[in-house]
């Protein structure tokens, strides 16, 4: 019987999920997920953000190798939280719409570079590119902030 209720409860929360109403449960795995990270070794990072409003910059802080969808997602500081205001993720983090465009300031970029090394951005790929055609006001400095552009933090958005 017990393990009826179990099931049950795990349906229930599942379904739930689905429409956004998780119970607390996003919550948890992001908290876990953290602690996981700072068990790793994950470093401490932050990216300082320019509004292209013209807005007062602020700073994001997360850990090496979270994405900004995650420190929109689950960000406990004042930054993550002004961050969600800007960015809508709006495919869920599977890459397939521009919501989280951004303008990388253009001393971040390597043109050489085909990935990330050295801290600097190499060119879009042919996919991000597809994808950045459809972003609003789309320039040079164009990239989404959802894909691993963010492995390399300190990269400065506007």
């Amino acid at each position: 019987e017990r393990d009826g209720e179990l099931l049950k409860t795990a349906e229930q929360l599942a379904g739930a999920w689905e429409i956004g109403a998780d119970a607390g449960l996003g919550a948890l795995a992001a908290a876990v997920e953290r602690e996981m990270a700072e068990t790793a070794g994950k470093a401490p990072v932050s990216v300082v953000i320019y509004p292209a409003s013209g807005e007062r910059p602020f700073t994001v802080s997360a850990l090496e190798g979270q994405t900004l969808r995650d420190v929109c997602e689950s960000g406990v500081d004042g930054g993550a939280r002004i961050l969600r205001e800007y960015l809508e993720c709006a495919c869920s983090g599977v890459m397939a719409c521009s919501t989280c465009h951004v303008y990388v300031r253009e001393d971040w970029f390597d043109p050489a570079n085909a990935g990330d090394s050295g801290g600097k951005l190499g060119p879009a790929s042919e996919e991000e590119q597809d994808m950045l055609d459809l972003a609003f006001e789309p320039n040079e400095r164009s990239r989404r902030g959802l894909p691993g552009l963010w492995s390399c933090w300190g990269v400065a958005v506007t």
